[in-house]
């Protein structure tokens, strides 16, 4: 394997490799031949630096984390390693080490982080598939921000060996693509054999023919989040509030029947994410304890920020938030059951995407509003563009967006 640059000038590739890309073993079936793949720098490819977008931390990898080798194994070419906000801890991905990610489809606006890098290599055109890591919302943000498709699943349910890790209770590795078609080929070859609770969405295709499980005809489907007025046709105004045109005219066809209250509400959201944060900071600081305070001059001045507010939670308050956590998810996915809700849709993002140079600490909070509650619960979640679609599991998530892109749903960044 050969590097042809130790960095990009342009804020997106840390390393581009030959046009053959690395390989890690035979390839098995040609599902993803063709198909590009760039991998964010927290992930490891042997004989490379994972930098994690530190400019202290980096160290040259051993071995390949089989989740790129998974994807390499269908025929995928490995092209580069992305930027990304250093260490996958934080909302902008402005590196001040290897330069701000920007955002190719609306330049004035932030990329989104942390995988901002993946989200951008898309948008850019450099890439037809990307992996990304999510701990509250680290692929659905940048997806939202340039207009891509990206699937946090669940925590666990692939192998994240050789994935660096900031939270491990909430930590999630997961594919990015322009459209829900491409994540789904990419989602088959990682759950083909991963370890945990990942399921193959059957019936694979390249043509835009019906992927996934025998769905519901008419799907119960929650909103959260939406700006609605009653008196104004739902179609246009859900099309309005994302940024996405095609979305409601796309529940309209597939029969979906519109359930308003579905179990949760923006009270409730705030305090799964009051339950949250003191578990994500104890982990976060933990994983860095080797580093922080100690190395803090050499962080990048918005990571060292959220690590020293991170300190001193203790870890009767980390189980308890754990514990917490688990008995809300237990109660929502009861009451989603009883009441028959197959999914929930929410807006990817709480805000309009800020302009570059926006304040981080301003916008972090309205960022995450609406996809940092589903790391919380573990509930896997796929973000077309603009729009969150949330569900049980990532069959269920995916087969619902490829039903809303065979009719006519396009990922495009939020407002």
């Amino acid at each position: 394997m050969e590097r042809l640059t130790a960095a990009g000038d342009d804020g997106i590739v840390i390393v581009a490799f030959q046009e053959d890309g690395p390989r890690t073993g035979r390839v098995r079936r040609g599902a993803l031949r063709g198909l590009r793949l760039a991998v964010k720098d927290n992930i490891d490819i042997a004989g490379v630096p994972t930098t994690q977008g530190s400019r202290f931390a980096g160290e040259v990898a051993s071995a390949t984390a089989p989740v790129v080798s998974a994807l390499e194994q269908r025929g995928a070419t490995t092209v580069a390693k992305v930027n990304l906000h250093e260490f996958a801890y934080g909302t902008t991905s402005a590196n001040p080490w290897f330069g701000a990610v920007p955002n190719p489809a609306r330049p004035d606006r932030i990329p989104g982080g942390s995988s901002g890098g993946s989200a951008a290599a898309l948008a850019a055109g450099l890439a037809d598939l990307a992996l990304g890591t999510d701990t509250a919302g680290s692929i659905r943000m940048p997806a939202a921000c340039v207009g891509v498709v990206g699937l946090r699943p669940r925590t666990g349910s692939l192998d994240r060996s050789g994935v660096r890790p900031l939270c491990p209770s909430f930590d999630a590795v997961g594919p990015l693509a322009r459209t829900v078609t491409d994540v789904v080929l990419a989602w088959n070859a990682l759950a083909d054999g991963a370890p945990g609770p990942a399921a193959v969405v059957r019936d694979r295709s390249r043509n835009g023919a019906p992927l996934g499980r025998e769905p519901s005809q008419e799907p119960r489907i929650g909103l959260i989040g939406f700006d609605l007025d009653p008196a104004t046709d739902l179609t246009h105004a859900l099309d309005r509030s994302t940024g996405l045109d095609g979305l409601g005219s796309a529940l309209e066809k597939i029969g979906a029947r519109i359930d308003p209250d579905p179990g949760i509400d923006d009270a409730g959201l705030d305090r799964v994410q009051d339950e949250f944060w003191p578990a994500f900071r104890f982990e976060a600081s933990r994983t860095h304890a080797a580093w922080f305070p100690a190395r803090a001059e050499e962080y990048d001045p918005s990571v060292a920020r959220k690590l020293a507010g991170a300190a001193g939670v203790e870890p009767a308050v980390h189980e308890a938030s754990l514990a917490a956590l688990v008995r809300r998810r237990s109660a929502l996915l009861a009451d989603w059951g009883a009441r028959g809700i197959d999914a929930v849709l929410t807006p990817t993002l709480g805000c309009p995407v800020p302009s570059v140079g926006a304040d981080e600490f301003a916008v972090q909070d309205a960022l995450g509003r609406f996809v940092a509650p589903w790391s919380a619960l573990d509930l896997p979640a796929l973000a077309v563009g603009g729009v969150q679609i949330i569900g049980r599991t990532e069959a269920d998530v995916l087969a619902l967006g490829l039903r809303l892109e065979a009719e006519g749903l396009v990922a495009r960044p939020a407002p």
